[in-house]
């Protein structure tokens, strides 16, 4: 078991490390349209903040020294429990880079995908503001802002399709997963959408998900799956999933990164790892493979 961790350990660092070289060959973008340019500014941020997420799980896998404690002896200590909601939160930071980032097919889908996913967030820290006095001036200058995105959405053929009462709950905070709405199928696309989309399996959009939620929002099973498995002593059946998860992700996150970034697709033809890149996002498709795991949620 231990030497199986270690492969897959040593799998996960070849991943992350072309990632974040991939990620560290980008610098200003030359290109002249200034929102695009902010765009693409954004993508690469929202990159780095995976990165961060996939460091840190790496760090916890490897287990600590726990002192310090007056009450307890010093012990070893493999935190599963936050390795799980740092998978969870990778995940929905690959599928934001996915939805509003890589997906866009038009312009006016990148415009509005990515306009109303700032808005979202601006708006967002307008209502948990409040009426702080020393946060005033940053409110009234995010309220210009706002304005300046609501001119700019105004022509753009998505927005307008918005009801009176969505744009209003917008920009007033209230509709702020208006960003994941999809003007086809007239609704707010959830996670799972998102993840058909990108090309994962059901078992890794649905069920994956759902279990790493689970973990983030402390259920009843998974309190229990992690007690059980300190009892055992096998807190590594636990760590497995969760990191052959983000294989899955930052295999999917250096595909896209590099389709949107040409300073990062050269890193990856020249690291000779294409095919090591390909067969993780192959592994994130067929997982449904030989199960019966029902059909979406």
């Amino acid at each position: 078991m231990e030497q199986t961790m270690n492969g897959k350990k040593q799998e996960y660092v070849i991943l992350l490390d072309l990632l974040a070289k991939a990620n560290d060959s980008v610098k200003e973008s030359s290109i002249s349209d200034v929102t695009e340019r902010e765009r693409l500014l954004y993508a690469h941020r929202l990159a780095h903040k995976f990165i961060g997420h996939a460091l840190t799980v790496l760090h916890l896998s490897r287990g600590y020294r726990v002192e310090g404690l007056p009450s307890f002896q010093p012990a070893n200590f493999t935190d599963s429990w936050s390795i799980d909601v740092l998978t969870r939160a990778a995940m929905e930071a690959f599928l934001i880079f996915h939805y509003v980032f890589y997906a866009p097919t038009t312009i006016e889908e990148r415009e509005y995908r990515y306009l109303t996913y700032k808005v979202a967030g601006i708006a967002e820290r307008q209502t948990y503001l409040a009426s702080i006095f020393e946060h005033e001036q940053q409110k009234a200058e995010e309220k210009k802002v706002l304005e300046e995105l609501r001119a700019k959405l105004e022509s753009n053929i998505i927005f307008q399709r918005l009801t009176p009462k969505q744009k209003t709950g917008l920009f007033e905070g209230k509709e702020l997963i208006l960003w994941r709405w999809n003007p086809d199928v007239r609704r707010v696309l959830s996670w799972y959408d998102i993840g058909i989309d990108a090309g994962f399996s059901d078992m890794l959009a649905s069920h994956m998900y759902g279990h790493l939620s689970g973990y983030a929002h402390s259920s009843h099973m998974s309190v229990l799956q992690v007690s059980q498995a300190l009892e055992n002593k096998d807190v590594d059946m636990l760590v497995k999933p969760s990191m052959n998860t983000i294989n899955i992700l930052m295999a999917n996150m250096i595909h896209e990164y590099c389709v949107l970034f040409p300073e990062a697709k050269v890193v990856l033809e020249q690291s000779g790892a294409s095919q090591f890149v390909d067969m993780w996002v192959s592994i994130g498709c067929r997982l449904d493979d030989n199960l019966d795991t029902g059909q979406g949620k």
